[in-house]
């Protein structure tokens, strides 16, 4: 086979991305394939064309620079004569030509392959942003026409909008990692010449910018070293970054920590580099966004265990290996408490360095590429010359998912009565969307006479005033507003209103019979942990409640951040266009939230999308206009009491007011979901989840 691999740096330039590069490179060549890499000349004294360890490096001579790209005019040309040489075009991305190759494939008839490592993630600054920006969508042109894409691991794609939208052409493969086996005694000698013999080294390594999250673990040394004053920073890599000063901004940081840190380089020997890793007691991974640091794996490997941040991607070596442990991201307090808990039992999380290979080979990965290639180009894939890795089963909703109810999932606990009182409580709302979730919702609860009900992220209780008039029942509403949680208590009382942490329940085990949790969870940071309270909070045959926003929203309802995020902008979260994003951490998939209900131990009942159909702009006229004017008080009592959802019993229907001419416009363009052709369409506002903890 006749592979061409592109990408902007390579031997001997030293990244993960370019050391990944290489090694499938060599690999393949190692084989017998005919490889080529067409690279940049980043460094003058480096060969035009050479080859190297069997692969054929062709470097084209840059004329500028745009951060981390380098321009060149003659690059088109030299790229289209060598697509046209090959069977298979593999480009390593983040790349600023991508939509070029991916052109070219397209004109000479040539599967292109896009290794995925990592979205783009810039510094910050304006030019900084706009190259993003341009380069994200540049890149996703190239997704349309790439004949599949691999990527690290299922973790990070699923967690990826740039990537899940092209899920039907992922393929998952682990790095190609290798690492020598670290001298021990040069590493003990080497804690000598530092003259660290005695203190807790916490190693870091890599290219010092913004993503990496160096910073946390500098803010961090206060508290570590109040736990372990022995502790100690040793740090292997450049932090001149050319493109990036985060180093200079770091800088009074290092400085006030100065006899805390000891640098010791970048350091290209393999061997020298084991010898870093072994001499480290833990090793920390605090970064903002990571696809996969290889590093992780090369430590693992020297036997040294790690502190990662949670984050999708960057997560997955602990998870599968167990060789660590996990910390809330861009956190510098439970960075410190990872890293001092695994220094005082780091026994309990070192595995052997078989143990680590049976997980992450190299040969394996190569083989996975090699038989990935020959499918892209029609040949049959040659016999794996390591042991297949196990297939990861797909997750199966386990229910149908509803997406027109009436008619197909009848309501299975509120009566006609019922409906009644909720159409007074409701008749000031103006969102329709929460209007449809919230009569699915309440429907989902069952609600009996004696209930204990735990209303998750109550707000201002309008939930908990809703279930009061419904049933007599027992409420306990929580929240991290306490002025909201005031105005609760003060104008209805309809529950015991108190203050918390949702990842920290102040509440027994089985304390509860139903959990309402609505739009709560993706303003969580660690949503699987919320998940898992509320699954200890609630005693068996007990049902959760739950809508979270749906990532594949309808255009209508908040077209700004559907435009602008669809071109690699980051959503819109605060400020006066906010829309779906308001102040939250994720949108979800309805697969991907699903998953993680069953993962924390629910068996699932019911899942269904909801609201289609809005009047253009809805989320904005609702909560970017109505809501400030209603929270603040700034409108008169006879329009706020047919505005304000609270007072839904006080709005007597004048068809005059301006405010009910308004709703009832909402409400026409709203009532085309209930027509059946709604079950058709690919665009939903709500995912809803009813789920019930195993009796």
């Amino acid at each position: 086979m006749k592979i061409l691999s592109i990408l902007t740096y390579y031997h001997p330039h030293w990244t993960g991305l370019t050391a990944y590069a290489k090694r499938i490179a060599e690999g393949l060549a190692a084989r017998g394939h005919q490889v080529t890499v067409l690279t940049t000349q980043h460094d003058p004294q480096l060969p035009r064309e050479e080859i190297y360890n069997g692969v054929r490096i062709i470097r084209i001579r840059p004329v500028a620079r745009i951060s981390r790209g380098l321009i060149s005019f003659e690059y088109p040309f030299i790229a289209a004569h060598l697509i046209r040489e090959h069977d298979l075009v593999q480009i390593h991305t983040p790349l600023m030509e991508s939509w070029l190759i991916a052109l070219l494939c397209k004109m000479f008839g040539r599967p292109l392959l896009m290794t995925h490592h990592g979205d783009l993630v810039m510094p910050a600054g304006f030019i900084n942003q706009v190259i993003e920006r341009v380069v994200v969508a540049m890149m996703t042109f190239a997704e349309h026409l790439a004949a599949r894409i691999s990527v690290h691991s299922r973790d990070y794609a699923e967690n990826s909008d740039f990537l899940w939208r092209f899920k039907s052409k992922l393929s998952f493969i682990y790095p190609p990692t290798e690492m020598p086996e670290p001298q021990i005694e040069s590493a003990r000698a080497w804690r000598r010449e530092l003259g660290l013999e005695n203190k807790k080294l916490i190693g870091f390594a890599g290219r010092f910018v913004e993503e990496k999250g160096f910073d946390y673990l500098l803010q961090a040394i206060p508290k570590l070293i109040e736990s372990e004053p022995d502790a100690h920073l040793v740090y292997a890599g450049d932090h001149n970054v050319v493109y990036e000063k985060f180093f200079e901004q770091c800088k009074p940081l290092v400085e006030k920590y100065r006899d805390r840190i000891t640098f010791v380089g970048l350091l290209r020997d393999q061997q020298r580099l084991a010898n870093f890793y072994a001499l480290c007691d833990v090793f920390a991974i605090p970064s903002r966004t990571d696809c996969f640091p290889s590093v992780q794996i090369e430590v693992m490997f020297c036997g040294t265990p790690l502190a990662t941040a949670d984050i999708p991607g960057a997560r997955e070596p602990i998870r599968v290996t167990g060789m660590g442990t996990l910390v809330a991201p861009r956190n510098p307090s439970a960075l410190a408490e990872g890293l001092v808990r695994v220094l005082r039992d780091r026994a309990r999380f070192v595995k052997s360095r078989a143990e680590i290979r049976a997980i992450f080979d190299l040969t394996r990965s190569i083989d996975e590429y090699e038989a990935l290639i020959a499918q892209l180009i029609g040949q049959p894939a040659p016999p794996p010359r390591a042991t297949p890795r196990p297939s990861e089963p797909e997750f199966q909703i386990p229910v149908p998912v509803v997406r027109y109810r009436n008619g197909t999932r009848p309501h299975a606990s509120l009566n006609a009565n019922d409906y009644a009182i909720l159409d007074r409580l409701l008749r000031n709302e103006a969102d329709t969307a929460y209007r449809r979730r919230a009569l699915m919702l309440l429907d989902y609860l069952e609600l009996k006479d004696g209930d204990r009900i735990f209303d998750c992220g109550c707000g201002f209780g309008f939930y908990s005033m809703m279930m009061s008039k419904l049933r007599r029942v027992k409420l306990i509403g929580l929240d991290g507003d306490v002025t909201r949680l005031q105005w609760a208590q003060r104008e209805h009382n309809a529950a015991s209103f108190l203050s918390g942490d949702i990842l920290q329940l102040p509440f027994p085990d089985r304390a509860f019979d139903k959990v309402l949790m609505t739009e709560v969870l993706e303003h969580l940071t660690d949503d699987r942990k919320g998940l898992r309270e509320i699954f200890r909070l609630l005693q068996p045959g007990g049902v959760l409640a739950l809508s979270v926003p749906n990532t594949n929203y309808p255009f209508w309802w908040d077209p700004i951040n559907r435009v602008w995020t669809s071109i690699g902008g980051e959503p819109f979260r605060t400020g006066p266009i906010v829309g779906i994003w308001s102040n939250h951490e994720r949108l979800y998939r309805v697969e991907e939230v699903v998953e993680r209900i069953a993962n924390a131990g629910f068996a699932i009942e019911v899942v269904e999308e909801a609201t289609h159909y809005s009047f253009p702009f809805m989320n904005f006229i609702v909560y970017g206009i109505g809501k400030p004017l209603i929270e603040k008080n700034l409108l008169p009592a006879s329009v706020r009491a047919s505005a304000d959802r609270l007072r839904g019993e006080q709005n007597t229907g004048n068809p005059l007011n301006p405010i009910n001419v308004a709703r009832a416009m909402f409400n026409a363009v709203d009532r085309w979901n209930d027509r059946p052709e709604v079950a058709q369409k690919k665009t939903f506002m709500n995912v809803l989840v009813k789920a019930r903890k195993p009796g």
